[in-house]
């Protein structure tokens, strides 16, 4: 089973404008309310390729409610525990005609240790047939040893860590010997304090260092140029991108890691799920939203074949 963690959900509201005056009235029509959180976004990708998966993460009050009943509706099947006091967060996306985004993002509920105890209780059928997904931030009102104890938990079941977190928390999980992590370019900067663009050379140099800090197999995510897959063997592997217009690149890097974990179930290999990774992220990349998982199929026979680095 494939279980995902969304600790910091959000229910996004989309608005499209014209255009953006700041200080105006201004009107729109045509908004949406869409479940957000990087976890949740693999899991409805997951779902829509007829992968069997359980969405898991703590919610709060009526924008928490809402959250879990649209990923419901989207198919997936759900374990959150929902907080009676607090809100979720509640993004704000501003898109006009020509592309331009401004979000106004929310910072989540405070969440007590009663209800880390009853979401760690969830965990408690973990195994090592089990694969457990760690994406997106963590809530702010977070107590600072749920995180450890999370990662403890998946340590001691033996099940295969996914890591897809930046900063702080993705360096915190190293140590725990995540099976994979996906950093895209510009996290890695962040983390090493590096500056300007990254060749593919220096983007395995730098995979390479994570995994002497523990990560097992890297993917890099590289946008538009594709994805860099470094494995435990030491084999290094690169994927291009697909061509094509990208409309918006938000959940993209989610669904390169629901389309690698889709092809590692299909072909038993990491290689095999980069493919479908990189399929995945074209594929949302190429529309507004997550992408559905015929789009992805549609996607994949453009992908070339990955070739060693």
């Amino acid at each position: 089973m494939i279980i995902t963690v969304t600790l910091n959900p959000a229910l996004d509201y989309q608005i499209p404008l014209e255009r953006f005056e700041p200080g105006a009235i201004q009107w729109f029509s045509q908004s949406a309310f869409i479940p957000g959180g990087k976890g949740v976004n693999v899991s409805m990708l997951l779902s829509s390729l007829g992968v069997e998966n359980r969405a898991l993460g703590i919610a709060a009050g009526f924008t928490g409610r809402e959250i879990v009943r649209l990923v419901e509706e989207a198919g997936c099947e759900t374990d959150f525990v929902l907080l009676e006091d607090g809100l979720s967060r509640v993004n704000v996306k501003l898109r006009t005609a020509d592309g331009v985004e401004t979000a106004f993002n929310g910072k989540g509920p405070q969440i007590s240790s009663q209800a880390v105890d009853a979401f760690l209780n969830k965990l408690s059928g973990l195994s090592g047939e089990d694969v457990l997904v760690l994406s997106g931030s963590l809530p702010a009102g977070l107590p600072e040893t749920a995180f450890p104890r999370l990662l403890e938990t998946v340590r001691k079941a033996g099940a295969r860590l996914v890591v897809d977190m930046s900063g702080d928390p993705l360096l915190a999980a190293l140590p725990y010997r995540p099976y994979l992590i996906k950093p895209n370019d510009e996290e890695l900067r962040e983390i090493f304090s590096l500056e300007g663009p990254l060749s593919v050379l220096e983007v395995k140099e730098y995979a390479g260092r994570l995994q002497h800090m523990g990560a097992r197999n890297v993917i890099v995510s590289l946008g538009a140029k594709g994805a860099l897959l470094l494995e435990e063997s030491g084999r290094c592997l690169f994927c291009h991108g697909v061509r094509g217009d990208a409309v918006s690149t938000v959940g993209a890097g989610d669904s390169l890691v629901a389309g690698t974990l889709f092809g590692l179930g299909l072909h038993g290999t990491l290689e095999g799920g980069l493919k479908w990774g990189v399929a995945a992220g074209s594929a949302t990349a190429f529309q507004e939203g997550i992408a559905t998982g015929d789009q992805v199929k549609a996607q994949f026979p453009a992908v070339e074949n990955p070739h060693a680095l």
